[in-house]
């Protein structure tokens, strides 16, 4: 088996056409029923195509993974609102990036600490289909039961991916982390991710997925961001594995730190 980043092999390829990413798993989501999640988009010759995912924190700050900051490319775009990707609707709110942060202990490749904040150059306009979801309130807290996964990743449990238009969303069982340890031993997993998926693969995140909520309603109904997709196992949904994400109460602290700071 071979473990990679949901998304590293789009970083630093010249193969554009592998980029657009479905869960594994998953079934159509209704149109903005996330109002929370963005889509990082390359721009370039006309032509915009999905890397990544995101969640909105407040109307200029996108929470993602490190390894998707690390592959913008400098006129890209951060996409609120969007549900099609090839038919974009009218609730479709588009920024560029102004500034960028990842955590000063992600090494760059496969492994923890995959975090990272978009800040937008302009922000969104807060609505019906565009607003924001909740940070975890107790820190280095593991979650527990099923969590819900929304993105644009591949649907494939093969090595082809085959790619959707409307995002995509299952509700994934939260593994132990004694289990995660079993299943990912000698591998970059660390006490700072969350482990979820359904073990005989039937759900699994894949490429495309990288950067995207994993979240749970609180006692409130309100949106709480529990984890951040990071890496798996590749064919995406092997059985007996799951998806590795970063987990968001860890970095309570780093995040604020960097959003109260550098916000105008």
């Amino acid at each position: 088996m071979k473990v990679i980043l949901c998304t590293i092999l789009l970083i630093g390829t010249a193969v554009a056409a592998s980029v657009i990413p479905r869960i594994v798993g998953g079934k159509p989501a209704t149109p903005h029923e996330f109002p929370y999640m963005v889509s990082l988009q390359w721009v370039g010759m006309g032509i915009s195509q999905h890397f990544c995912g995101g969640s909105l924190l407040n109307a200029r700050w996108v929470l993602t993974a490190a390894h998707c900051v690390n592959a913008l490319q400098g006129d890209d775009d951060i996409v609120a609102g969007a549900h099609s990707l090839r038919n974009p609707d009218e609730y479709e709110q588009r920024r560029k990036v102004l500034r960028t942060f990842t955590h000063e202990d992600y090494n760059g490749n496969v492994g923890p600490h995959d975090i990272g904040l978009i800040y937008v150059l302009e922000p969104f306009e807060f609505n019906d289909h565009v607003h924001n979801l909740d940070l975890p309130l107790r820190e280095s807290f593991y979650p527990t039961g099923y969590a819900t996964i929304s993105g644009w990743g591949s649907m494939s449990n093969t090595t082809v991916p085959e790619y959707p238009d409307l995002l995509m969303k299952a509700d994934l069982p939260i593994q132990s982390l004694e289990l995660c340890f079993e299943i990912y031993d000698n591998t970059p997993l660390h006490n700072t991710n969350v482990c979820a998926g359904e073990l005989d693969g039937s759900k699994a995140v894949c490429s495309g997925d990288s950067g995207s909520p994993l979240v749970k309603k609180d006692s409130e109904d309100g949106v709480v961001v529990y984890g951040i997709t990071s890496w798996t196992y590749v064919p995406c949904g092997t059985p007996g594995t799951t998806g590795v994400f970063v987990n968001v109460s860890y970095y309570y602290q780093w995040i604020k730190e960097i959003m109260d700071y550098y916000s105008n």
